[in-house]
């Protein structure tokens, strides 16, 4: 099978074509739609947006030049899995940012970007609306491939649900309830493990438990959509 991963280090248990790690780790549908235009041949993303743009261009501080094999790939494609993990934009110039590149908590990564887009980008939440017009653009850009919607894992801190984490999960269930998405929570995976099992002390990445667990469990859903 032929999988294309749109999300972080954390789907990356399926075995993929890589396109994620060869370019960009997407958080935001807006990430996602921009990386899907591009794979398509039908965004052209200039310098210093084709390092900016993409979480390999920033780590590895060089320029993401586009090649036929990148389009290969994305047509070759039989399920795409696409993790949403956060409904923040960050924007310059009508393009979608990677957060690595400004956000103040990753100033280790700031020494590629330019003074005047880190002056001048622009925060932005996204709306419920946004959101579920984006999930109905992605569908129709990937149609008539089959895709999946995978969420963050619903982290506690107090006995309490990150309210902005909550929010964004519970709206992505049941936007793909509304219009037959498959969809992923990778909390109901997990629901066997306590969250420290499940993911890391800083709530973002899994922990071993959790990770082998969901590796499991997302390697064999994916296999299912495809008869397998």
């Amino acid at each position: 099978m032929s999988v294309t991963l749109f999300g972080t280090c954390r789907i990356n248990c399926i075995d993929s074509n890589r396109l994620n790690e060869m370019i960009n780790y997407c958080q935001s549908t807006k990430e996602v739609i921009q990386f899907i235009h591009y794979l398509k041949r039908e965004l052209t993303i200039p310098s210093p947006y084709n390092m900016l743009c993409f979480r390999t261009g920033i780590c590895n501080n060089r320029y993401i030049e586009y090649t036929d094999h990148f389009n290969k790939l994305f047509l070759e494609t039989d399920v795409f899995v696409i993790e949403i993990s956060s409904n923040k934009k960050y924007i310059h110039n009508n393009f979608y940012l990677h957060h690595l590149c400004v956000d103040e908590r990753f100033k280790e990564f700031h020494q590629v970007t330019p003074l005047d887009i880190l002056q001048y980008h622009v925060v932005e939440k996204q709306s419920d609306e946004e959101i579920e017009n984006d999930i109905l653009e992605i569908q129709s850009l990937l149609f008539p491939k089959k895709m999946v919607v995978v969420s963050h894992y619903n982290s506690k801190i107090n006995g309490e649900y990150i309210p902005s984490r909550n929010h964004l999960i519970c709206l992505l269930e049941d936007l793909c309830k509304k219009y037959n998405i498959p969809f992923v929570n990778p909390t109901e995976v997990l629901v066997h493990l306590s969250q420290e099992d499940a993911i890391s002390e800083d709530l973002t990445h899994y922990a071993l438990h959790g990770f082998n667990d969901f590796s499991n469990y997302l390697y064999n859903y994916v296999k299912r959509m495809l008869g397998m």
